[in-house]
């Protein structure tokens, strides 16, 4: 449950110098502590805490997550810190004295919410021992707070995660009720929209969860793989998250495929389905890492063909050689690089004769030249039947 912690938007006050003016009356530290409880049991939020330790104390504060994001800040500061730092810091004596990005030193205090951790809560330096007191007592009402924004984002995860499932596999409630719903998530079905699925397979899956979460639009979480719907400039928009996904779990590629576009929510299962195609086609081409389905060319028309269809083009095209992976990927070779006997040999690691071998056989199992332009375009469409009947196949075991 971690990760359900970030689902609130970080607080953004207008920045302030560090050393704050005015301070509040001076009341006990019992009589602080209360009265911060008091404020996170209320649902005030982060930002009214921070703000009435930052008014007791006269110091600046900020509170930082456990992946190094800033949750809120009373100074308007936005200096993230790595998430081994936060972790030196829960491992080490407390207080801890940090230094971040942006050269704002602080006292860090980590704070838990039993057995889980919630973040550091900074106190600009310089602090004296009874400012320490009061950011000591102020880690319970920090605790409540997460607590109480892990139910509610338990709550609203839960919820977006049922929608996107009735998006992928249909609705049996009627569209304009799916319509409505969805426009409560951000998402606007009515217009031009597509589906995505962003997939990891490194080590990091629970920095990989937390990740999900923290996407503005609703994601569905299952097997290594978030599902969502993108509208607007969607090129743009996968490669940014995309890019934000893989930034939070560092080690390992994220991988990020799209559906067709389509403007009617009863068509979003199709670009679901589609999307997952589209995946399973990106996963068999090394070194890409997004794959949209606007991209795919002839693929886009054969996705709409049955399996059975594109079984029998498949064996009208490539019949002889089907039982010949070699002279399969020497025809891929040497289609892709337009008949160079020298690029063909560099990309299968073969002597140039071995690829004048392997052509010339191709020539005569197909009864064609395999660079005639009319037969080349019938090859290449045959190569990528064959290659989505294997994801077809991959998909259903």
């Amino acid at each position: 449950m971690d990760h359900l912690i970030a689902l609130g938007s970080p607080d953004s006050p207008t920045k302030r110098p560090s050393r704050l003016r005015h301070r509040a009356p001076v009341t006990t530290v019992e009589e602080f502590a209360a009265g911060l409880n008091a404020l996170a049991l209320g649902g005030d939020g982060w930002r009214s805490i921070l703000a009435r330790i930052a008014e007791q104390t006269g110091r600046e504060a900020r509170l930082i997550g456990v992946h190094g994001g800033v949750f809120s800040a009373t100074d308007g500061g936005d200096a993230t810190m790595s998430p081994a730092e936060v972790a030196c810091v829960f491992a080490g004596p407390q207080p801890a004295t940090v230094t971040l990005a942006d050269g704002w030193t602080a006292a860090a205090l980590a704070v838990w919410a039993g057995q889980r951790r919630v973040g550091l809560l900074l106190l600009a330096e310089p602090v004296d021992d009874r400012t320490l007191t009061y950011l000591n007592a102020s880690t319970t009402a920090v605790a409540i707070e997460a607590v109480r924004r892990d139910a509610a984002a338990a709550a609203t995860a839960e919820t977006a995660s049922r929608l996107i499932d009735e998006l992928r596999y249909g609705a049996l409630r009627g569209a304009g009720e799916l319509t409505r719903t969805a426009a409560r998530f951000g998402l606007r079905l009515e217009g031009p929209h597509a589906a995505a699925v962003f997939a990891y397979d490194g080590p990091n899956r629970r920095t990989w969860s937390t990740a999900l979460s923290w996407l503005e639009m609703p994601v569905r979480q299952e097997d290594g793989e978030g599902w969502t719907v993108l509208s607007g400039d969607i090129p743009r928009e996968v490669t940014r998250i995309r890019v934000r996904l893989q930034g939070m779990v560092g080690d390992g590629t994220v991988l990020a495929a799209t559906g067709p576009l389509v403007s009617d929510c009863r068509e979003t299962a199709r670009s679901f389905r589609d999307a997952e195609t589209v995946l399973g086609l990106l996963r068999r081409r090394a070194g890409e890492a997004e794959l949209l389905h606007a991209t795919l060319g002839p693929a886009q028309l054969l996705l709409a063909l049955p399996p059975e269809q594109l079984n029998v083009f498949v064996e009208q095209q490539l019949g002889p050689i089907l039982d010949r992976p070699e002279l399969l990927l020497t025809l891929d070779a040497w289609l892709a690089t337009r008949g160079s006997r020298a690029a063909v040999a560099d990309l299968l690691h073969l002597h140039r004769n071995s690829v004048g071998y392997r052509v010339g056989q191709l020539r005569q199992l197909l009864n064609a030249d395999p660079l005639d332009p009319e037969t080349a375009h019938r090859l290449r469409t045959a190569l990528t039947a064959r290659e989505l009947l294997h994801v077809f196949a991959e998909r259903t075991s």
